[in-house]
């Protein structure tokens, strides 16, 4: 009968469709979102270490011996512990203000670069599910300076401390490659910049907290130290952890939290180095001080530290130009001392338009000043940390222009958020002993720039970043960066972008590179300033996180 005929051609339209619908999601499901992260976990380099007066040999030794030196002056990295999951899979992680999004290891990644950590086992979730971004991406890769990632997006609970619980969107990763993941000392990533770095919409922490933090409160705060009492804060800060009250910055670029500042002083005295405004990236994932290559090496030379610390006493105090407020770092901050020698905590950095140039807070700035990071302002806060047995006065840290020093009170108690969660990190080497906890589980996020080494040797490896002369890697970022095709193959087993140093071998130790370095003495020995490089890269992972390429 006609109308069989009838119903037989609707059932076959709405299998057709139904069909399509299924397939067009299956490709939706497996569409990959890729980025290029040049300089996270890219390889540095101090190009002027030893550079005064010295000769190609003197110059190589100087710059190894720094090196060293510097690996057991300041703590590299901080991480602590949240969980994911019903029940809770707990997870060591990095908290940071430079990248957007959260990465863990997956359990079914059988790599090297996984297996020292702990591993996301969706199936043991009842709460977990796989997503997609608002672009049907269900995945991503991302290639850092040295190494890869990639992996499926999954929303799960996620818990930090007892109180703070939320569901969160995020990436566990199915590969790492070895260099650099096998020897970090946490598992992941909890990136806390806004949503511009992030994967999509719903995939942002910082947004997350800000609807979920207890007491309505849309701030967080870092106070770090080199001790085991570093923290961070999520719901305010804590009042007794300040030695002044808070200076406020508004975020002028939300990407990173960039806040400006009006110039560059000595001992409180401006240097029209900003030539009106120079912009500041807040990064609690950068080891180091970094900034504009031509500014970097004008501080260089107007500092004028020695290697051999003999003018350590007559530095100038180095301050930051905030209106008519200066924040200061003292010579202790900025210079890394040991026996063996001295060197300038400041690297070299370009950061193309339109977030560039821009300055790097890390590390050194960050143990001096607890950070207040207010997503509703959104601005950043600054407030001298209250480390035991530091007698330095908070008006010598906090001044005016000109050298007024004025006193400035600290918060009081009540003023602080009651409902805040305070979470203990962890401080430690990259790849070195914990402080303040173990270092048995322990595994940073988008970029583009143009990077070269500065001034002064850098910092052992860090949570994070460093910036350093990464030859060909360099070049590509600048050009615009890679982004690697369907048809490239991701292997997990090699470090993704070559460095302009011999690769290492995974897995390679200090001893395994004693013949590498010997070869480069040979290779470099009439350019000490490329033996420097070359070396430094073998001995030094940095990370230094910048512009995502859209």
């Amino acid at each position: 009968a006609p109308w069989l005929a009838l119903a037989a051609l609707l059932n076959a339209a709405h299998w057709c469709e139904a069909a399509q619908w299924r397939l067009r999601k299956a490709f939706q499901a497996t569409r990959m979102a890729r980025r290029h992260e040049a300089l996270l976990f890219a390889r540095g380099a101090a190009a002027k270490a030893g550079r005064a007066g010295a000769g190609a040999a003197a110059g190589t030794e100087e710059a190894a011996r720094l090196v060293e030196a510097m690996k057991v002056v300041h703590k590299t990295a901080y991480w602590g512990q949240m969980s994911l999951g019903t029940p809770p899979q707990p997870f060591k992680v990095i908290f940071d203000t430079g990248s957007g999004n959260l990465i863990v290891p997956a359990s079914d990644c059988d790599l090297p670069g996984c297996a020292p950590h702990k591993k996301y086992n969706a199936k043991s979730s009842s709460t977990s599910g796989a997503v997609t971004n608002e672009a049907g991406e269900g995945s991503s890769e991302i290639t850092f300076g040295t190494g890869q990632v990639s992996g499926d997006f999954y929303k799960d609970r996620l818990c930090i401390g007892d109180s703070l619980c939320f569901d969160a969107n995020f990436i566990a990763a199915d590969k790492m490659t070895t260099e650099p993941f096998e020897a970090i000392p946490f598992d992941g990533i909890m990136g806390l910049g806004f949503k511009d770095l992030s994967m999509g919409k719903g995939f942002n922490i910082v947004d997350d907290l800000a609807v979920n933090i207890p007491g309505g409160h849309s701030q967080f705060s870092f106070f770090v130290s080199d001790g085991d009492d570093s923290e961070v804060t999520f719901g305010g800060y804590r009042a007794d952890r300040l030695a002044s009250d808070i200076l406020w910055a508004p975020v002028k670029v939300e990407s990173w939290w960039q806040v400006a500042i009006d110039d560059i002083t000595f001992n409180n005295h401006p240097k029209n180095l900003c030539d009106g405004q120079c912009q500041v990236a807040v990064d609690t994932g950068t080891s180091m001080l970094a900034g504009p290559s031509e500014l970097v090496d004008k501080l260089s030379s107007m500092v004028n530290a020695k290697d051999d610390c003999s003018n350590f006493d007559q530095l100038p105090n180095l301050g930051f130009q905030i209106g008519d407020t200066v924040l200061n770092l003292r010579p202790d901050d900025y210079m890394d001392k040991s026996a063996s020698g001295c060197s300038f905590s400041l690297m070299a950095l370009d950061v193309p338009p339109p977030k560039g140039p821009v300055f790097i807070f890390g590390d050194p700035f960050l143990r001096r000043f607890v950070t207040i990071y207010d997503r509703q302002k959104p601005a950043v806060g600054f407030a001298v940390a209250k480390h035991d047995g530091d007698e330095t006065s908070a008006s010598e840290l906090i001044a005016r222009v000109g050298g007024e020093k004025v006193e400035r009170s600290a918060p009081k108690a009540d003023e602080a958020n009651p409902f805040a969660v305070n979470l203990h990190l962890d401080a430690g080497l990259m790849g070195g002993a914990a402080a303040g906890g173990d270092d048995d589980s322990s595994s940073s996020s988008d970029s583009n720039s143009n990077s070269k080494s500065g001034s002064g040797s850098g910092s052992g490896s860090s949570t994070g970043r460093t910036a350093g002369d990464d030859g060909a890697q360099v070049e590509a970022a600048a050009d615009g960066a890679h982004q690697p095709t369907d048809a490239e193959t991701f292997d997990a087993s090699k470090p993704a972008a070559a460095a302009a140093a011999p690769p290492s071998e995974p897995g390679a130790t200090a001893k395994d590179d004693d013949a590498s370095i010997a070869a480069m003495r040979n290779m470099f020995k009439d350019d000490s300033s490329l033996l420097q490089k070359a070396q430094l890269q073998r001995n030094r992972l940095v990370s230094i996180r910048l512009v995502r390429d859209e």
